[in-house]
């Protein structure tokens, strides 16, 4: 390769990269995703730190064969990392889970897992890689994350209709 080839090639964006310089902001319920909060998973429900909607969280997770999941995951309780965390809400909603990296998400209500009602991922360049959609009732929810291969992960629980236009 010659010295030229070099330099063009060093000089290149990381495919990563890519159209990444400046992404478009984030639209509702996901505005608030780059404010920053830290935060350790709980490893069992019991003192498990609560998730606010709207407000993101760093959290370090544990990995696997010390978290005593409420209900065994569907995916990933025996690989990797997890955590619990608490999410409390006042009144029923479709509430989205979003997160940083590859991870299985349960929701666990009482004594059942809450089924997804859909998925995707996040906008391209935001740093969100998927988001899974959960109908809920009101009260107290069990959030379970299993099978992160990386000990953190950034998480946000967000309200489908939070700051949306009255129609």
């Amino acid at each position: 390769m010659s010295i030229f080839a070099a330099l063009l090639l060093a000089a290149a964006p990381l495919p990563a990269e890519a159209g990444c310089a400046a992404p478009a902001p984030l639209a509702e319920p996901w505005t608030s995703w780059t404010q920053s909060g830290q935060v350790r998973a709980g490893t069992q429900a019991d003192g498990a730190p609560s998730l606010i909607l709207g407000k993101p969280v760093t959290a370090t997770l544990t990995p696997a064969d010390y978290v005593h999941y409420v209900l065994p995951p569907a995916k990933g309780a025996a690989s990797g990392h997890g955590g619990i965390f608490t999410l409390s809400l006042r009144t029923a909603a479709r509430v989205g889970i979003a997160l940083s990296g590859r991870a299985w998400i349960d929701v666990v209500a009482g004594a059942d897992l809450v089924p997804s009602v859909d998925h995707g991922h996040g906008p391209q360049c935001s740093g969100i890689r998927k988001i899974v959609w959960f109908d809920m009732t009101a009260g107290r929810h069990i959030v379970q994350v299993a099978g992160s291969p990386d000990a953190e992960i950034r998480l946000m629980a967000a309200d489908a209709v939070a700051n949306q236009p009255a129609q």
